[in-house]
């Protein structure tokens, strides 16, 4: 027979492991909502075209951690015309040409930096764009005579920023948008340009943006490319 005073034990042990499977529970519902909100940065690839008067470029980046490969088509052919693969850890970046089946490191050069003095604005405009909820940025530089609007996305990708800065490219799109403060983790899937009589000069667009795995052959070159020394 079991004594009362360790009876009274066993129920107490038994309640107190009852209350830590609760806790341990009510722990694991939380991690998971936690890694299902604050997930992992941005995997896959986003497809958008650039439009500058009468010029039209279609681009498709690939994203897997700190690797990026941004390829450019032509409009008629659809081929590729050219290639960049950036490692986001090293800062290298490398041109590969597919037509010549040549790679060659690519430096980045002096960082751009707006030659005007911008003004940014967060307006209140939000709007659904390729299933994300995207806020309206202002950008306006009166001594550049321009005013470039972000429609900006917060989907975790990282990757954009630090590509932009490797990148060094010497558009306006890039150069304002990296005058924008707190963008890490944005990406803008709509972009127009105006000056400032509101005549409209361009625009670039996201119009696939896929969540996906994606191969570590993406990233590398591919075999049969030479390396060419400049």
């Amino acid at each position: 027979m079991i004594k009362k005073s360790n009876l009274g034990i066993q129920i107490n042990v038994i309640k107190i492991m009852f209350h830590m499977k609760k806790v341990y529970f009510v722990i694991s519902i939380l991690t998971f909502i936690s890694s299902a909100t604050f997930g992992q940065s941005f995997e896959g690839t986003i497809d958008f075209t650039q439009v500058n008067g009468t010029d039209t470029s279609l681009y498709k980046y690939y994203v897997k951690g700190n690797n990026v490969r941004v390829d450019n088509f032509d409009t008629r052919t659809k081929n590729n015309e050219g290639t960049f693969l950036i490692d986001l850890s090293t800062k290298k970046l490398t041109a590969l040409s597919p037509v010549r089946k040549i790679y060659f490191d690519q430096p980045s050069g002096t960082p751009i930096k707006a030659t005007g003095t911008p003004k940014v604005t967060k307006t209140s405009n939000v709007k659904k764009i390729n299933g994300y909820s995207c806020t309206e940025y202002d950008v306006t530089d009166a001594e550049e005579g321009l005013k470039i609007s972000y429609w900006m996305a917060s989907g975790h990708f990282e990757f954009f920023v630090g590509m932009l800065q490797i990148l060094n490219r010497k558009d306006k799109y890039s150069e304002y948008f990296l005058e924008i403060p707190n963008t890490q983790g944005m990406f803008p899937m709509f972009s127009e340009q105006w000056d400032l009589q509101g005549n409209k000069k361009g625009s670039m667009k996201a119009h696939g943006v896929t969540k996906a795995p994606q191969s570590d052959e993406v990233f590398k070159i591919p075999p049969g490319y030479k390396e060419f020394k400049k």
